[in-house]
């Protein structure tokens, strides 16, 4: 990722951050920002290698300015994503161009197949075949980007089988509830669904074999998602670095001691997006803990530096603190990847 393209990308979103953190926001211009530039699709269905590199740079960019931004960035992301690497056709085909555009929004609900195939919990949407396809009927408990007509990918309980389908906000069936307000991230749309017999057509089923399916999309998932954790911990870094001069001078060992923690999860995070096959996930999962639990000692740190100007509700370093505290909730949450690595041992 060029050095001039990360700096556009920066002032863009910077100058959009505040608006977007109100209740009012709306995370689409930035997405649309980013399709222009052909910038949405950077590296999805590979392996690794220069393109996940140059999304995890975009990523962090972005997370610097507005964690918001970069997490919807991240769900738009991970659409595209799985399309690349499900059951090509016409209709996916075309979604695909238009969510790469930034004409569509591209909504990740894949938080219930990672508990499944962890065997935490089932998939709760159950579908039943039609002579057409699929008709799909539960809740997707919780996903972001969920504006009208956004592409929601989601699993789906085929009796004894698993599958991943493609719907749309606003196909017959398809309800999103009021979005109720959030600490932060209120400009994401996110919210829960239900579907009530939902007919999908069969080329809107990615893939049948669900296991499979996320064993090869989650080193990139996980790559993406450390991506905006450690974006926000260079930034807030950055603040602290910058009040230092008005600060106890025992911080300042603090804020080295952290920035050595940030740059290493950096190089790290390079390496495992170089190539997602050259280690197991374990090692993806394991940084994104680090990256997890370093945002939110990094904004902390921030704070504490910035003192009362931070407390301020209308500050930078208030907003970051807040999206911060989203980051061991999100899905997977620092209790499932915990769990995960329990069991792997």
């Amino acid at each position: 990722m060029s050095t001039g393209t990360l700096t556009e990308t920066s002032a863009f979103f910077a100058e959009r951050a505040a608006h977007v953190d109100s209740p009012d926001g709306d995370v689409r211009p930035g997405l649309a920002f980013l399709g222009a530039r052909d910038l949405l699709g950077l590296g999805a269905g590979s392996d690794g290698g220069p393109g996940l590199v140059a999304a995890a740079e975009l990523i962090e960019a972005v997370a610097g300015e507005c964690l918001s931004s970069a997490f919807a960035l991240w769900a738009h992301r991970m659409v595209l994503e799985y399309l690349a690497r499900g059951r090509s056709g016409a209709l996916t085909g075309e979604l695909a161009v238009r969510l790469r555009a930034g004409e569509l929004t591209g909504s990740t609900a894949m938080a219930t197949a990672l508990r499944d195939v962890a065997g935490i919990e089932p998939v709760p949407v159950r579908a039943e075949p039609t002579a057409t396809g699929l008709r799909l009927s539960g809740p997707i408990p919780w996903a972001s980007n969920l504006f009208p007509g956004a592409v929601v990918v989601l699993p789906v309980r085929t009796g004894e089988g698993r599958a991943v389908v493609v719907v749309r906000v606003g196909d017959p069936g398809v309800t999103v509830a009021p979005a109720r307000p959030l600490l932060a991230l209120n400009g994401t749309a996110s919210s829960s669904a239900l579907l009530s017999d939902v007919d999908v057509p069969g080329d809107a089923v990615l893939s049948t074999d669900l296991a499979g399916f996320v064993a090869a999309f989650r080193p990139t998932f996980l790559v993406l998602q450390t991506a905006f954790c450690a974006g926000l911990a260079a930034r807030s870094l950055d603040e602290a670095e910058r009040g230092l001069a008005r600060a106890d001078a025992e911080l300042a060992g603090d804020v080295a001691e952290h920035r050595r923690s940030a740059e290493a999860l950096r190089a790290r995070l390079r390496d495992l997006a170089r190539d997602t096959r050259a280690e197991p996930v374990t090692a993806y999962i394991r940084l994104r803990l680090a990256a997890v639990r370093l945002a939110v000692a990094a904004s902390r740190l921030e704070s504490t530096v910035r003192g009362g100007a931070g407390y301020l509700a209308t500050s930078g370093t208030s907003r970051r603190l807040r999206e911060a505290a989203f980051l061991p909730i999100q899905a997977p949450t620092e209790g499932h990847l915990r769990w995960e690595l329990r069991h792997s041992a």
